[in-house]
Formats: C-alpha cells, sequence, structure tokens
C-alpha cells in the first residue's frame, strides 16, 4: 500500500521516535511502511549535501575540477538553468571541492531563498509526478521544520513567504495523499533542557549559534541558551499558526512524558484511518 505521513515539531519533541515507531507499527499490521529520517543522502525530497550551482558557478567548478565533471553531472539535474548536485551521494570529495560545494548548500551555503524554493518546490513535485512508492513513506523534519529553519532561522524571511513555499510542498505531493502529525511540547524550555542535557555538546553549540548568530537571531540580538529557547518560543507560534492553516489532514498532538503511550495510540489510530486500515 501506498501512503506519506509528515511527522513534525521542536527539537526534543520526539520526532525521531514517532516517526520510526510508525513505520515498524504498520510493517507488524502488514503494511509496508519505510521511516526516513533527516540527515539522509538519499531522502525522496530532501537535501542533504545538495549544492546550487547557477551556470557561473558550475563554470567555475569544472574548469577548477575538470576531473570531477562527469562524476558530478551523474548526481545532477538541471532546474531552470540551476544545476541541483547531490554530491553527498558521491562519499568523499577532495577538501577543496568540498569547500566548495559546501558554500552553495541548499541550506547553509550562500543560496537565496527564491533559489532555495525554486529548487526544493522541484524536487517535491518530481515525487509526486511519480507513481506512488509501493510502502508507506513516513517523513520527518521535511515540511516545517527544514523550511523554517531556512526561511526564519537562517534569512530571517516573512512568516508569509514561508508559507508560500510551504502550501506549494504540499500542493506537490497531494496525489501521494499527505498527512500531517505535528507534535506539540507547549512551552519549548523543558524539551530543549532535556534535548541539551541528552545530546552532545556540540549539538548544542551548533544550534545556539546557528538560531542567534545568523538571519533572525542575529537581527534582533538573540544571545546564548536563552536566546535559542527565545527563537523556538517564536517558532512553535509560528510553526502552530501555519498548521492551522494548510489544505492538509492534520494532527496536533500535545507531547506529555506522562502519557506516551495514550499519544502512541492517538497518533495510530489517526494514521490508521487516514490510510484506511484497521488501528489494531
Amino acid at each position: 500500500m501506498s501512503g506519506l505521513v509528515m511527522v513534525e515539531g521542536l527539537p526534543g519533541a520526539g520526532k525521531s521516535t514517532v516517526a520510526h515507531g510508525l513505520a515498524e507499527w504498520l510493517a507488524l499490521h502488514g503494511h509496508a511502511a519505510v521511516s526516513w529520517p533527516e540527515g539522509r543522502a538519499d531522502h525522496p525530497v530532501d537535501f542533504e549535501r545538495v549544492a546550487l550551482l547557477e551556470a557561473t558557478a558550475w563554470d567555475r567548478l569544472r574548469v577548477r575540477f575538470p576531473e570531477w565533471e562527469s562524476r558530478l553531472l551523474s548526481v545532477s539535474h538541471d532546474v531552470g538553468g540551476v544545476l541541483v548536485v547531490k554530491h553527498g551521494l558521491l562519499g568523499d570529495l577532495p577538501p577543496a571541492l568540498g569547500d566548495e560545494l559546501r558554500g552553495l548548500d541548499a541550506y547553509d551555503g550562500a543560496i537565496t531563498a527564491g533559489l532555495y524554493s525554486r529548487a526544493l518546490t522541484d524536487s517535491w513535485r518530481r515525487f509526486g509526478a511519480a507513481p506512488p512508492p509501493a510502502e508507506v513513506q513516513v517523513w520527518e523534519c521535511v515540511l516545517i521544520q527544514n523550511p523554517v529553519c531556512a526561511f526564519i532561522a537562517r534569512l530571517d524571511e516573512s512568516p508569509l513567504a514561508l508559507e508560500r513555499h510551504v502550501r506549494g510542498l504540499v500542493e506537490a505531493v497531494r496525489p501521494h495523499d499527505p498527512a500531517l502529525v505535528y507534535l506539540d511540547v507547549g512551552d519549548p524550555l523543558p524539551a530543549l533542557e532535556s534535548a541539551a542535557r541528552e545530546r552532545p555538546d556540540e549539538w548544542l553549540q551548533f544550534v545556539i549559534e546557528y538560531h542567534t548568530q545568523q538571519g533572525y537571531g542575529r537581527r534582533r540580538g538573540l544571545d546564548g541558551f536563552d536566546g535559542y529557547v527565545e527563537f523556538m518560543r517564536h517558532r512553535r507560534a509560528l510553526e502552530l499558526d501555519l498548521v492551522s492553516r494548510l489544505p492538509l489532514p492534520t494532527l496536533v498532538v500535545p507531547v506529555d512524558p506522562d502519557r506516551r503511550d495514550e499519544t502512541s495510540a492517538e497518533i495510530r489510530r489517526y494514521v490508521a484511518a487516514h490510510l484506511g486500515v484497521p488501528a489494531a
């Protein structure tokens, strides 16, 4: 059977646990499913270690690294004159080439919001136009979190620009009957403190700098862990407002550590009803 379920929420909400658990539960009941965590270079729609090269950048790159031209083209496609290079599929690269490509990374490079949106929307459209996979797709972070990071945290674009982009993604995959599960942590401070305890110090330092030293956070003078928490409070309000207006079947479920079993059962009932399968 086919279908598409997307799981979203703030850091510490349990997105990965829920997404993986959903795929396992579906498979256990005879419905093939696959969970796609963030960070995979072969993700069906999202970009991980993907560079966006306009014509001048590509010309410069192939002059500097002619021996890599054919290999780069083998993992690339054109989107309106922009070369989308999925170099993460190639494994290790020469340091100088890797630096060039990282400088034009879809999420962290010198990329405009318009170019980012055009390339990502095209990727989602390609998936939406293809025959549905045999397995139910369970995605995390790619519909809401990653666009919020790009549009708001990094580029400080308007909420309206973010909403237009996300609506375009929803429409792109509508042929696959998508649904959304949003895990609402409430005030993010306890979840962020828990995540900070459970994850490496390098993760905490990275997310603090990411959300305070560029885009939205930098322009508003956010600083340190408190600034990170302030951004996440803003992000939660922004995301809840956004998901309430999306033309997409959506379950917003409060995250309560004391109600894990009840929450899991509620999510499974919702997903089962959406996919048209028994809940048990």
